[in-house]
């Protein structure tokens, strides 16, 4: 990194603000560890932006959310990079107390964002897949209260269910002919 880069980084944590200079430096710490961003100052920036966004410049907490998404929209990041960006701001003002200022709407829309931008970038598992899990859990659970549940029936549903279980267990028993693969 260039020395001109380093001093941009530092701006950002060496502000009259300990707590954003702490909560900036473990986001720094974080990009630069992860690597998703080829620029590690914008993440930075971004976030910064999302602060004055949501402190000053807005009108309603709607309004705001949407000026942040476009500010990140300008910048073509992938869904992987704005999930970064949001979870670290909703992170910020969520641990952030401010005089006069009620940030819960904003936070609440920050959230549903977040938890959308998650769905995106999780994989689409097969419905099968999904399916035979599901079963499977599902017969699991039952197997491991099938003692409890059979002593709650009749003895003759009871012995019912033994006999359309049995298959499962025990081998199913062939007649053996002695001419069977003798030679005549």
């Amino acid at each position: 990194m260039k020395a001109k880069e380093i001093e941009g980084l530092e701006a950002y944590i060496k502000t009259d603000n300990e707590h954003w200079n702490g909560f900036t430096f473990k986001m720094l710490c974080e990009i630069l560890q992860q690597g998703h961003f080829e620029n590690p100052e914008l993440p930075l920036k971004l976030f910064s932006e999302a602060e004055n966004i949501f402190i000053e410049k807005h009108e309603s907490p709607l309004q705001a959310v949407q000026m942040f998404a476009d500010e990140i929209d300008k910048y073509k990041l992938n869904p992987t990079q704005k999930l970064f960006i949001y979870e670290w701001v909703y992170k910020y003002l969520n641990g952030t107390e401010y005089e006069k200022i009620d940030l819960t709407l904003i936070k609440n829309l920050l959230e549903t964002q977040k938890e959308k931008l998650k769905a995106e970038n999780e994989p689409v598992k097969p419905l099968t897949k999904n399916i035979r899990e599901t079963l499977k859990e599902m017969m699991q659970k039952e197997l491991e209260k099938l003692p409890e549940t059979l002593n709650t029936l009749e003895p003759v549903q009871r012995l019912n269910i033994l006999c359309k279980l049995m298959p499962f267990v025990l081998p199913k028993v062939e007649s053996v002919n002695h001419e069977l693969n003798e030679p005549l």
